[in-house]
Order: structure tokens, then C-alpha cells, then sequence
């Protein structure tokens, strides 16, 4: 009996195909492989704390949004930002977005403020702050509200031979906390308190007016 020949071809065809190693072609020999490309990541990179802490040491930072001046009665000259144009910092952030009382208490410059969407958003709040209010009082003692859009918090940072201070209250006007620079006086160097929660509440920043004795504070008006 003659065995069928047409099975016999076909797996005499399929035998080679067994035994191909991999990366190499029945025609061609050995392919070429070729290394799939990087694609780079649109997010720009967040500032270190280094950064961080750099920003809130770097000089005087003037009051760039639409502002006034008003001179006060001890001689002292504030600066105020248009309450309109700090609220539209914040205008493009989602409710809820800012780290609350988490941040009470801590360095906006080096404490990593937890933030809504897990670690991977959490920053630090100086990073993107700016001065709403300074104050003044004409030659040396200076203070700065500083506030931070992303985190909604507010500190006090000034300058020099003077200790700094910040208030916040509650909406019905009662004190909910200060903070103060307990590093003492400084001479030419920026010094900054720690931040309190300024989402629903608001802040005033003050420095010392007495050289020695019980402290006597010149403020900034509340944001």
C-alpha cells in the first residue's frame, strides 16, 4: 500500500520551523533588534528642599501683584496686594486641594506637605509662594506675609534685628495660633516662621518693634 505523500511534505516543511531560534528568521538570518525609544515625561521636575529653602533665604521679595501702599501712623509703610488678584492664585486649584492643619507648625521651606492624590503630589509650599502684605518701618525691621497658592498656608518672613511673628484666626475673629521665629534676632538674613493653615481662616504678620522687654508687634493687615 503506498503511504500518502502529501502528509510527509507538509511535515517535512513544518520540521524547520520548529527549530528557529528566537531573534532569527527563516529568510533573513539573524535579526536585528533595535532598542525602543525613551519617551521623556512632560512633568517638570519638583523643586529639592535645598530649592526650597533657598527661595525663602534669597533676599527681599516685593509684593508683584496689583497693590497699594499705605503709610501708617507709627511711620511704618505696608504694602497690599489686591485681595481680587490673590484670590485668583488659587482660582485653578480643585476643592479641597491644600494640606490643612497638617501644615500647622511646620517649615514651609523644608517639611513636605502632604497633599490630595498621595505622595507623588505632595511638595513644599514655599515653592511657589508669594508675598501678599510687607510692612516696614523705614530702616532695618521688615516682615513679609507669605502665602502659598498650592498649600493655602501663610508664614511671616522678615528681616533684620528684629524676631518675627504670625497670628491666625478664626473666621469670627478669635486668635487660633501663632507662631514665631524663636531664633532670635538676625542681621541681614532672612528668617521665617513656621506656616498655619490659611484656608478658611486668616493670617497677619508682625515683627518686634522693642529692642529688649516684652514684645510689642507691628502687623500687617489679615489675609
Amino acid at each position: 500500500m503506498r503511504k500518502p505523500v502529501r502528509a510527509s511534505i507538509l511535515l517535512a516543511a513544518l520540521i524547520p520551523l520548529l527549530f528557529v531560534a528566537p531573534g532569527q528568521s527563516m529568510a533573513a538570518g539573524p535579526s536585528e533588534t533595535t532598542a525602543s525609544p525613551v519617551v521623556a515625561s512632560a512633568e517638570p521636575a519638583k523643586p529639592t528642599r535645598e530649592e526650597a529653602i533657598a527661595k525663602e533665604r534669597d533676599g527681599r521679595a516685593e509684593v508683584t501683584l496689583p497693590s497699594r501702599t499705605v503709610r501708617h501712623a507709627d511711620g511704618s509703610v505696608e504694602t497690599i496686594a489686591d485681595p481680587a488678584a490673590v484670590r485668583a492664585l488659587s482660582s485653578t486649584l480643585a476643592v479641597g486641594d491644600a494640606c490643612g492643619s497638617a501644615c500647622d507648625g511646620k517649615d514651609p521651606a523644608s517639611f513636605l506637605a502632604p497633599m490630595p492624590g498621595g505622595p507623588s503630589n505632595y511638595a513644599y509650599c514655599s515653592t511657589d509662594a508669594v508675598t501678599i502684605y510687607s510692612k516696614y518701618n523705614g530702616y532695618n525691621s521688615r516682615v513679609e506675609l507669605r502665602y502659598s497658592p498650592t498649600c493655602r498656608t501663610a508664614w511671616s518672613r522678615g528681616c533684620c534685628y528684629t524676631s518675627i511673628a504670625g497670628f491666625g484666626y478664626y473666621a469670627n475673629g478669635n486668635l487660633r495660633l501663632s507662631v514665631y521665629n524663636h531664633d532670635g534676632r538676625f542681621n541681614g538674613t532672612n528668617v521665617w516662621t513656621a506656616m498655619l493653615d490659611d484656608a478658611g481662616y486668616t493670617y497677619k504678620a508682625c515683627y518686634d518693634t522693642q529692642i529688649g522687654g516684652p514684645s510689642i508687634w507691628s502687623c500687617t493687615s489679615r489675609y
